[in-house]
């Protein structure tokens, strides 16, 4: 297949989109779940050890996600055959999806509206994980109280 018409592009992005918006949830509600079970009192040195072990662990998580969401976009780009390699379809994907795109690497004519897809997936992911650690951070009073 060398081209799409713009209805399987649109097709491919909107499925793609739900179904990494749906993994990153599972992955965001999964840690919230965990958060809330185990988010106890502890105060001195105990406090910040434990705090810096939750962050570590929370973004290690959904960095986690975002990979997975990073191979269903190249397994999609090796399902049309796109891409000749999982490397290049990975390399593009993760370019795309963090919104770097380097562009020495570009989807073939007729399937371009994909990369943008991409990105904007990407993007509204990586904010949903960035609001999600504030929240956390907020919640573990990091910085301290006000008084």
């Amino acid at each position: 297949m060398t081209g799409a018409d713009l209805h399987l592009q649109l097709l491919t992005s909107a499925v793609l989109i739900a179904a990494t918006t749906f993994v990153h949830g599972v992955f965001v509600a999964a840690a919230a779940a965990v958060f809330r079970a185990t988010t106890q009192q502890a105060h001195g040195s105990i406090r910040f050890v434990r705090d810096s072990i939750v962050l570590v662990l929370l973004v290690s998580w959904l960095m986690i996600a975002h990979a997975i969401e990073i191979w269903m976009w190249s397994l999609t780009f090796l399902h049309f055959e796109l891409f000749d390699n999982l490397e290049t379809a990975l390399y593009f994907s993760a370019s795309s999806y963090t919104t770097l795109g380097f562009g020495d690497v570009l989807l073939p004519e007729g399937w371009r509206l994909l990369a943008g897809a991409t990105a904007a997936n990407g993007f509204l992911l990586f904010g949903l994980s960035a609001a999600f650690l504030f929240d956390a951070a907020r919640q573990l009073h990091l910085g301290g109280t006000r008084n």
